[in-house]
């Protein structure tokens, strides 16, 4: 689409968009008020407030009553190189995480999780079902199967995992060492399955993450399916050298 032939509200959006990744606007900082973007973009109000929505339900903004608007970080960066969780990148750069649509159950393991844990049919996970808001937005769907014998009572903890991320958890309550983890992570576009859980707003890029994690004694403890908005999100890989 050409600069002439887009609508104001999407010119409006790209060009704070522009500023915001460009640190004009940082992070934390409050957006122009209303009027003042009225006479800056010379537009309407109704044009200003579409574009901020917009601004607000792709990451780039929140509204806070009482406050304005403001700036975000547009993405939160996961470092590949050491144990983190999705919830761990997200509040190193201050954002508030919470849960919702939390529950745990106590289940036999599906097939695809025997064969990453190698574990027998009778051994019984714990299934975590999570849905990550991030200031408000939820990014993320996340199911975590645990061995059940490594967490006993975890369901009793369900309240605690709504305000804590769940390695937290892990190494708080029950002393665990948690020692490596392999990550794989595909992308694909957002369908309507995925809008109805992430509350999308349009059809985008999400990442498809799958991990097994690893105890320092060697025992696979933890299988986790997420499903990540990529507009949201990234992830940050540091590399050494050649192999040879």
């Amino acid at each position: 689409m050409s600069e002439t032939s887009k609508p104001l509200y999407r010119k409006v959006v790209d060009s704070l968009k522009h500023d915001i990744e460009g640190k004009i606007y940082a992070p934390g900082n409050l957006l122009p008020t209303e009027d003042e973007l009225i006479k800056y973009f010379d537009t309407s109000r109704t044009t200003i407030r579409s574009a901020i929505g917009i601004l607000e339900r792709e990451g780039y903004v929140v509204r806070k009553q009482g406050k304005g608007t403001i700036i975000k970080d547009p993405k939160s960066a996961q470092n590949l190189n050491y144990l983190s969780s999705f919830t761990d990148s997200l509040t190193e750069k201050g954002i508030i995480v919470e849960t919702s649509l939390l529950s745990i159950s106590k289940i036999n393991a599906p097939s695809r999780v025997i064969e990453e844990l190698k574990i027998s049919e009778a051994e019984k996970v714990y299934w975590i079902q999570r849905t990550r808001v991030a200031d408000g937005i939820p990014i993320a769907y996340v199911n975590n199967y645990i061995l059940a014998r490594v967490v006993p009572g975890l369901e009793k903890r369900q309240d605690q995992l709504k305000h804590l991320g769940l390695y937290q958890l892990l190494e708080s309550e029950y002393d665990l060492k948690l020692h490596c983890a392999v990550d794989t992570i595909n992308v694909y576009l957002s369908g309507p399955l995925e809008a109805e859980m992430l509350q999308l707003p349009e059809t985008i890029p999400l990442f498809h993450n799958r991990r097994t994690t690893w105890l320092e004694d060697g025992t696979p403890f933890e299988h986790v399916l997420s499903i990540i908005r990529g507009d949201m999100h990234q992830y940050k890989v540091y590399l050494e050298n050649r192999k040879h």
